[in-house]
């Protein structure tokens, strides 16, 4: 990534509040160095009040007044708090950007997720290298990078406050400088190199242990455990050798600064003594900030390190960021203070069971395919040239094997997929469209019952968009044979988070009843029947029968059991009616 492209995302990612704080944390360490110059003077206050200098001493250009020991003192204390407060507010916003870009990283995840049609988004796998990898580690880059920005500023008006105290020392500590810095930077270098590996040996592991937890009985039965494992176990030890050389170069490029630091300290006292003949006071200022310049720029080196350890996975974050960034963070953090406390504002809360929220009773659709052609890149076409209708108020059975397009078909119906050519409309409208009007009421029931934590009414009312009242939910729990479990446990049964005490089939008629509840224009269920028995089975076919010419219905099946009352059997693999 180019660097004007790397800061152009760099601000993006930020934002305008995100840029606000670190331009802040800048001024702050500007204060610092400032402090450091009173600290210097003070020294000098000090020697004077306890008699040590009787001469007249003078600090750029200005004589040094004689002050009481008390003002001394009380001087001292504003230039505590000052410093405290200050420094305070540095270190603090270095750690909310952190969590600033953490939440605003992981919002955008869920965004995608929840909206982006693109399969790889959705990747389980992905998203949890995303989350746990990158952005974790890239939030860790800009905490780092915002103290070391912060530091090069202070350590940067240290070094211009030395020239001004004492100009010859001060060229001598800066060819020093230069000197520990170029051994600094050869060291960071390897941090780099080391780090640049290990996102890429986070990936290979990640790979390897989705791979075998995705296949293991496979594996035991090939008998191939023992040669999973030791490829596991080298992947495991790679990343952490990496890990382990990246932090040990960080370290090593911390520490050496204030060793070589000293020696140079040393260096320009012997010096000066010998060779300048500079004034005792001047030279006590001198190595007062010589000493704190030496330390800022240590502590420099430090977070520039442990930036340069975090800045592959940093990189790697903003090349997923997209045109929909913005969208997905604009209100991250806007009422959260710097100090991690919320401020109170009142919210809009939506409630689905509101009059004004109410959708009015819309017709069952016409589905229709025309000359659709359909292919994931780089694979041949699912589907060429497909043209059919979905009468309204019907109910069409999709089968097929596996890979003949069933799951393809529905993502195209509903407007998660576009097709290559041909067009694919529902009421004469784009599915996607469709599907995102505020008044189409859609109902979907796929093989694994989705439920939420909470009681069985908050499920049956999850995503319903009209007004519903007991009655009405008892009505159609009857309808799916759920009464006597309602008699038995009640609406305000709760549902375990693993969702025990129930059965599959008690699970995936709660689902349907959902579905129904909402009076849907369009029902479609994928698989729905998959985990259950005939007898439940049978059940629910009866219960479509019922709703026929009420809704149009898709259902995606390979059992002929829940297909038993459809109009339309479409046969994907010869995209033949039978």
């Amino acid at each position: 990534m180019k660097k004007k492209i790397l800061i152009k995302e760099t601000i993006k990612l930020l934002g305008t509040r995100g840029v606000k704080y670190l331009i802040f944390a800048v001024v702050s360490s500007i204060v610092i160095a400032i402090i450091e110059l009173s600290m210097s003077i003070i020294i000098q206050l000090l020697l004077i009040s306890f008699g040590l200098l009787s001469e007249e001493v003078k600090f750029l250009t200005f004589s040094t007044p004689k002050i009481s020991l008390l003002n001394i003192s009380i001087i001292l204390i504003v230039i505590a708090i000052i410093r405290f407060i200050v420094q305070l507010t540095t270190t603090q916003t270095a750690s909310f950007l952190k969590e600033y870009i953490f939440l605003k990283l992981r919002r955008f995840s869920i965004y995608r997720i929840l909206y982006e049609s693109s399969e790889e988004v959705k990747n389980s796998s992905a998203i949890n290298f995303k989350i746990s990898e990158l952005y974790s580690k890239s939030s860790e880059f800009i905490a780092f990078f915002t103290n070391a920005l912060c530091m090069l500023v202070q350590t940067s008006i240290l070094l211009c406050i030395l020239y001004l105290v004492a100009w010859k020392e001060a060229f001598i500590a800066t060819i020093g400088v230069a000197l520990i810095g170029l051994i600094v930077f050869k060291i960071n270098h390897l941090v780099a190199k080391n780090a640049k590996q290990v996102p890429t040996q986070q990936i290979k592991l990640n790979e390897g242990i989705e791979k075998i937890s995705r296949n293991f009985l496979f594996i035991k039965l090939m008998k191939k455990r023992d040669e999973e494992y030791n490829e596991i176990a080298e992947a495991l030890k790679e990343y952490s050798a990496k890990s382990t050389s990246a932090y040990f170069y960080s370290n090593l490029a911390t520490q050496t600064g204030p060793f070589l630091g000293i020696l140079l300290l040393v260096c320009i006292i012997s010096i000066s003594i010998g060779l300048f003949h500079t004034n005792g006071a001047t030279l006590i200022s001198f190595i007062y900030l010589l000493s704190r310049f030496v330390q800022s720029l240590s502590i420099f080196s430090g977070y520039y390190g442990n930036a340069n350890t975090f800045f592959p996975q940093y990189k790697l974050s903003l090349m997923s960021i997209n045109s929909n960034f913005n969208l997905a963070t604009k209100e991250s953090f806007d009422r959260i203070r710097l100090n991690g406390y919320r401020k109170s504002f009142k919210k809009n809360i939506t409630n689905h069971s509101l009059a004004n929220e109410k959708s009015e009773f819309q017709p069952s659709p016409t589905i229709t395919f025309t000359n659709v052609t359909f292919a994931y890149p780089n694979s041949l076409p699912i589907f060429e040239n497909l043209t059919m209708t979905f009468e309204k108020g019907s109910q069409i059975g999709l089968i097929g094997a596996s890979g003949t397009g069933k799951s393809t078909l529905l993502f195209l119906l509903t407007g998660l997929l576009q097709p290559n050519s041909g067009q694919a409309s529902i009421d004469n409208m784009p599915p996607w469209e469709y599907v995102s009007q505020k008044n189409i009421r859609i109902g979907y029931v796929g093989a694994e019952p989705y439920l939420i934590k909470g009681t069985i009414k908050d499920n049956l009312c999850y995503g319903v968009s009209k007004e519903i009242n007991d009655l009405e939910i008892l009505n159609i729990l009857d309808k799916v044979s759920l009464s006597s479990i309602i008699k038995e446990k009640g609406l305000s049964y709760v549902i375990a988070e693993d969702q025990s005490g129930l059965s599959a089939g008690q699970k995936q008629r709660i689902c349907l009843a959902r579905a129904l509840l909402n009076e849907p224009a369009l029902l479609i269920l994928d698989e729905a029947t998959a985990n259950l028995d005939e007898e439940n089975e049978y059940l629910i076919a009866k219960i479509l029968a019922e709703i026929k010419s009420k809704c149009t219905t898709v259902i995606v099946s390979h059992r002929a059991g829940i297909l038993k009352f459809a109009d339309k059997i479409i046969d994907l693999t010869s995209l033949k009616s039978v």
